[in-house]
């Protein structure tokens, strides 16, 4: 207790440095315990499922696809020749149109699940109330159930136990509620609705082998199963389907990954990369503060030497260094939790809502054990040395017989400490900035990448049509040409178009394709397309000029059996297929209808090429596919994003106004999603521009911290060399001359740091070429800007010591010593 009073008023007595010091470790430490946070709620906390490691996903591998969705018919044999899960569920996220029941109002648009029997138990959930989904509800024909969420349960039948048998209209059919699961289903963001395979595993899409409707399989390893061996067990089953059906089946094979990675397994590396960037900070601080506590340790060496003279063992004047060190990093930590608090705010304000477990971050047990572990090891990185040092024997003999003026020199030993710990922030400060650069311009890129169409003034409405209610094509099509004419007509549209699988709104629509006319392509082996359905108008609404050819008109029939239907195709479908000849009037086999004998589709006109995801991913343009747009009324979708161009910035009244008149088609439709596409091509790159944010962020703070401890050794080394400079005055030297010498030396420890910090600016770019876009490993802009940003702060941090060393009066020099 003596130790921590006397530590106490010793910080007291020195306001400055103990607020320089606190203030530097609460960066490094709040910074590293924001970061932490996000990484333990994204990587180190386990799935809240039983054995959630035992938790396989698997998909179907192919030529083109290294994770695609599973075929129907395939996870029926799958699950049916497995031996290495307990069970495999086949599983899909879709959204569903829900109500309590008929007249109750507007039915809400909510997120929901598609799954097989079993679905909560091969998870290890129970339901909180009922039951799980049977075998019998596999199967056509089985009465209509649902499971709702704990969240729906509560905020529509009060958590009532008398819900189970109560009926609820879900995506226009009356469904019997035989269960509540708990809020721990997770797949990206809680599901509201679960509902089985029953009403349409007799779909004729279901039923083909071709057709990969977005499902996906999830199972549980059995006991004692490691993943090489299921893989083997689900591949060997893959090898007999393709000799089965060749045709469908050619070079697909199964794909297998822990449902964890699954989730969190994409944000892994940028959030691998933080940690590393704010563990740097932290260095920068600890190596800051240990710079200070020794020159603090130089001033105190007599006070020390006094000290051991009258009895204080080694350890005891060690001790107390370090318990005045310790003292001042843990009043960092507490500090710095309010600045993670403030950080996390930021953080999770940066994170889109699509990403999963982000904001499930707080300060817990876990993060507030690192905190604490944090500012121990922060304590006694910046406290043992200086304690070391000081406490050393030479040293206290010699502070013992100093005269103790302004003259005393430091050990040759301690300046190169000092300078080292310069340099070390310096090289770290460098790799950081390097690294931001980096981040930064490949953002730029990203951002600024052709999108092939002109998102400003756009509002994306999503709409889903029930299938029970809406299972004709002249159903459809009747409900979205009157949405079309009536939206068309409201105050501030421009026009109106409806698509499917438009570009930055996450749905995939992609398939082979065949030219007319051209040699038959083995199975397995053919091109893949994006495929687009769309009205009209849509490239009008999108701003897309027509290339080649026309857009959809009048002239373009229904889809009538017997008719050829029209097709336009992007600029690279054209580049690589019709090189050298004009693409308007050639045919494409039309694969987009169950009709074997369709003629083939006819192509009307050529658009350019669209941006439909955030650059750099595993996606179309790392894929190199082409792009398909069909019409609407010949291809009728009961899911469409309406797309309005408009003249207003306030979007609300429009929105309220599209509402009323999707009512006023059908009182019991609801919309959903609604954003600009604007804000859906920002949000494609919310984990880019987060990224960057904070490894800029991170590099600005090591830039100032590592400015102040070369200001902070420039200054001391001015101090202690008070007397040489002195000499060297009255020796005739020019003020000139003294202005040049003490500059130079802050400057050769920069240098030196510079050429350390670019060795591992290399190695950090090479380490974040997965995270980049359309930037190299070694990019000279970001090289060039992060030692010019450097030079520049630590140029002001050495002019203010080096411009006092002139005004050294060579007389007063000499009498101190």
């Amino acid at each position: 207790m003596n130790d921590i009073r006397y530590a106490f008023r010793q910080l007291a007595k020195n306001p400055g440095f103990t607020i320089i010091a606190i203030l530097a470790l609460a960066l490094g430490i709040g910074a590293n315990t924001a970061i932490f946070s996000v990484v333990n709620a994204v990587l180190l906390r386990p799935l809240p499922y039983p054995d959630p490691d035992k938790l396989i996903v698997l998909r179907e591998r192919s030529n083109t696809f290294e994770r695609g969705a599973v075929g129907y018919l395939n996870w029926l044999d799958w699950h049916a020749g497995q031996r290495s899960f307990t069970d495999v569920a086949l599983v899909r996220r879709e959204g569903f149109n829900f109500s309590v029941g008929p007249g109750a109002g507007t039915p809400e648009r909510v997120r929901g699940v598609r799954a097989s029997s079993g679905f909560l138990s091969l998870l290890g959930l129970k339901p909180l109330i009922g039951r799980d989904l049977t075998a019998a509800e596999d199967v056509s024909g089985a009465p209509n159930v649902a499971l709702i969420s704990e969240d729906l349960w509560r905020r529509h039948f009060n958590g009532s136990p008398s819900v189970l048998g109560q009926r609820a209209l879900i995506d226009g059919l009356e469904r019997e509620i035989v269960g509540v699961f708990p809020k721990e289903l997770q797949f990206r963001r809680n599901p509201d609705v679960v509902l089985p395979l029953s009403e349409i595993v007799k779909d004729p899409g279901m039923q083909s082998r071709d057709n990969h409707q977005g499902f996906w399989a999830v199972g549980r390893l059995k006991p004692g199963v490691t993943l090489a061996q299921a893989n083997s067990d689900l591949n060997a089953i893959a090898v007999d389907l393709e000799k089965k059906y060749p045709d469908t089946n050619s070079g697909r094979r199964v794909n297998m990954r822990p449902l964890f990675e699954t989730t969190v397994g994409d944000y892994r590396a940028s959030l691998n990369l933080l940690l590393a960037a704010v563990g740097c900070v932290l260095l920068i601080a600890c190596a800051n503060v240990a710079n200070l506590q020794l020159a603090r340790a130089l001033a105190r060496g007599k006070e020390m030497a006094v000290r051991a003279a009258l009895g204080a063992s080694r350890w005891a004047i060690a001790r107390q260094l370090l318990v005045e060190s310790t003292l001042i990093a843990v009043i960092g930590a507490a500090v710095g939790i309010l600045f993670t608090l403030w950080s996390m705010d930021a953080i999770l304000a940066l994170t889109p809502p699509t990403v999963p477990r982000f904001h499930e971050t707080n300060i817990d047990i876990s993060v507030l054990f690192f905190t604490t572990f944090a500012a121990l090891l922060t304590g006694i990185l910046v406290g043992v040395w200086p304690a070391w040092r000081i406490s050393h024997t030479a040293s206290l003999s010699l502070a013992l017989h100093e005269v103790g003026g302004r003259g005393s020199s430091d050990g040759a030993g301690r300046q190169r400490v000092r300078s080292w710990l310069v340099i070390v922030q310096v090289a770290l400060a460098i790799v950081l900035l390097a690294g931001a650069g980096l981040t930064l311009k490949s953002f730029w890129h990203a951002q600024n990448a052709p999108l092939g169409f002109n998102p400003h003034g756009i509002v994306n409405i999503v709409i889903s049509l029930p299938e029970a209610k809406y299972k004709k094509e002249e159903q459809k099509t009747a409900f979205w040409t009157q949405l079309l004419e009536r939206v068309q007509q409201l105050p501030g549209v421009e026009s109106a178009a409806i698509s499917a699988n438009s570009p930055f709104d996450d749905d995939e629509w992609d398939s082979h394709f065949h030219v007319t006319g051209t040699p038959a392509i083995p199975p397995g082996q053919e091109p893949i397309a994006e495929v687009s359905s769309v009205s009209p108008d849509y490239f009008r609404v999108l701003g897309m000029p027509i290339l080649r050819g026309r857009t959809f008109g009048p002239e373009d029939l229904p889809g009538e059996k017997g008719h050829s239907r029209s097709i336009i195709i992007d600029e690279s479908f054209a580049h690589k297929y019709f090189a050298g000849k004009d693409p308007i009037g050639q045919h494409i086999d039309d694969n987009q209808t169950l009709d074997k004998g369709a003629p083939p589709m006819t192509i009307v006109g050529v658009v350019p090429r669209t941006r439909n995801e955030a650059p750099g991913e595993s996606n179309s343009e790392a894929l190199h596919m082409v792009e398909e747009y069909l019409l609407a009324s010949q291809d009728a979708e009961n899911s469409n994003n309406l797309h309005i161009r408009t003249n207003q910035r306030d979007i609300g009244p429009l929105v309220a106004a599209v509402k009323r008149v999707v009512q006023a088609i059908d009182s019991d439709q609801p919309i959903g999603q609604i954003t600009t596409m604007d804000e859906a091509v920002a949000a494609s790159l919310a984990t880019r521009r987060l990224t960057m944010v904070l490894l800029g962020a991170f590099a600005v703070l090591a830039l100032v911290l590592a400015s102040v401890g070369l200001y902070g050794v420039m200054a001391l080394t001015v101090t202690q060399r008070t007397r040489e400079l002195g000499i060297r005055m009255a020796l005739g030297a020019a003020r000139a001359n003294i202005f040049r010498l003490v500059l130079g030396h802050g400057v050769s420890l920069v240098g030196v740091g510079i050429v350390i910090g670019l060795v591992g600016a290399i190695a950090v770019g090479r380490a974040l070429m997965s995270l980049l876009y359309n930037v190299g490993a070694l990019d000279t802009g970001a090289v060039i800007t992060a030692v010019f940003s450097l030079l520049t702060v630590a140029l002001i941090a050495c002019l203010v010591p080096a411009r006092r060393a002139t005004r050294v009066d060579p007389i007063v020099a000499l009498r101190t010593e």
